[in-house]
């Protein structure tokens, strides 16, 4: 478990400097064009990385903008687990891991911004998921992610139905998502006991990016301290393939699949479709959970696998295309409550808020705080 008061700020120059590098290589910008970029000479950044020069507030403004990165992510340490998992860049570094590295950036920043709101008393952890061996108090749940999936469904009162906003759902049970522009993939962070973290990157498909947060969620729930889903195709081991029962059964239950397909009396591809497009999972997702529930065999899979349906099959079908969720900068009712409370007790400036709410509004949107009467 992390415990999120080890968020602490770094000690030297220097560890400010590693952390500018590294964001430098995740870019994969060379040091003079960094440089010229920020408006200094090479041989300055040089110094500033290596820990020899210190940086004023202005050029970690600048540095912020132009790495993509909040200025927390130079003058604090990541969280130990981020650590232990992670990679240190060379100016060589291949894409997945420059990938990595952003998506880890990102996940601090959302983890730094949780643990304040935690701090203040305007964030607290979910009763509803209770990790752990024996999940939500039943023996019968070790071991077995289908059925974890199914008994937060219940926590939930989700029943069967299609999810409408997972990020939503994932907040009720304690792991706030943020969905964020110009990366793949996700990450997630376990903070406290019903309580982390998780980043979804929002340029994958719609469906991809509800499997992403729904695994993260698989990893809070199951009790993983930390995980990044991107490369994990490349060696999937027993945990993962766990996790993504989880991710399936809860986004896509066994049970309401089948009571779907009987409902039907349509053509295989057609009762295919609509399945997909009530639960808003991706097609090969669908197939997989049709094959896996008993309704579709193998020489029937092998058919239809390869043929994503198209925006008019949907349309045909359901009479309308699915509402996209997890939209870039989406984040939970509560995180967004949380934020609000937050501006309504005078914790935060106007511009802060924004910040914590990602730009889904303007600061002339806030609302009007409230004047104390006067006694």
């Amino acid at each position: 478990m992390c415990d999120i008061h080890t968020m602490t700020a770094v000690g030297s120059w220097a560890e400010v400097g590693d952390r500018v590098r590294q964001a430098r290589f995740a870019h994969h910008l060379s040091q003079a064009d960094l440089a010229a970029r920020l408006g200094v000479d090479r041989s300055a950044l040089a110094r500033i990385e290596s820990g020899e020069r210190q940086v004023s507030a202005l050029e970690l403004y600048r540095l912020s903008e132009i790495l993509d990165v909040p200025i927390g992510h130079f003058v604090s340490r990541p969280p130990a687990a981020v650590v232990s998992r992670g990679q240190a860049l060379t100016d060589d570094a291949d894409r997945v891991t420059r990938a990595r590295f952003r998506m880890d950036a990102a996940l601090e920043a959302h983890a730094r911004d949780a643990e304040w709101l935690v701090s203040r008393g305007f964030l607290a952890p979910s009763e509803l998921a209770t990790p752990g061996p024996s999940a939500f108090g039943r023996a019968d749940i070790a071991g077995n992610p289908r059925a974890a999936a199914r008994a937060l469904r219940a926590a939930l009162g989700l029943g069967m139905a299609p999810i409408a906003s997972l990020a939503d759902a994932c907040g009720r049970a304690g792991l706030h998502v943020l969905v964020v522009p110009g990366l793949e993939a996700g990450a997630s962070l376990l903070l406290d006991p019903g309580l982390g973290v998780a980043v979804v990157g929002g340029e994958d498909r719609p469906g991809r990016r509800r499997l992403t947060a729904a695994h993260e969620l698989g990893h809070l729930v199951l009790q993983d301290e930390y995980t990044t889903d991107i490369g994990v195709a490349a060696g999937r081991d027993e945990r993962e393939q766990q996790i993504d029962v989880f991710a399936s059964e809860f986004l896509l239950p066994r049970d309401a699949l089948r009571q779907e397909w009987e409902s039907q009396q349509a053509s295989t591809r057609h009762r295919m479709v609509r399945i997909a497009g009530r639960y808003r999972v991706s097609w090969s997702v669908a197939v997989r959970s049709a094959r896996e529930a008993g309704v579709l065999d193998s020489p029937q899979v092998v058919e239809i696998c390869s043929m994503t349906p198209q925006r008019g099959e949907l349309l045909e079908v359901l009479g309308r295309e699915p509402p996209e969720d997890l939209t870039a900068g989406e984040t939970s009712g509560i995180w967004r409550q949380a934020v609000l409370a937050a501006w309504h007790d005078g914790a935060v400036v106007a511009s802060r808020a924004v910040e914590l709410l990602h730009g889904v509004i303007a600061e002339t949107d806030l609302p009007e705080r409230e004047v104390p009467e006067q006694a």
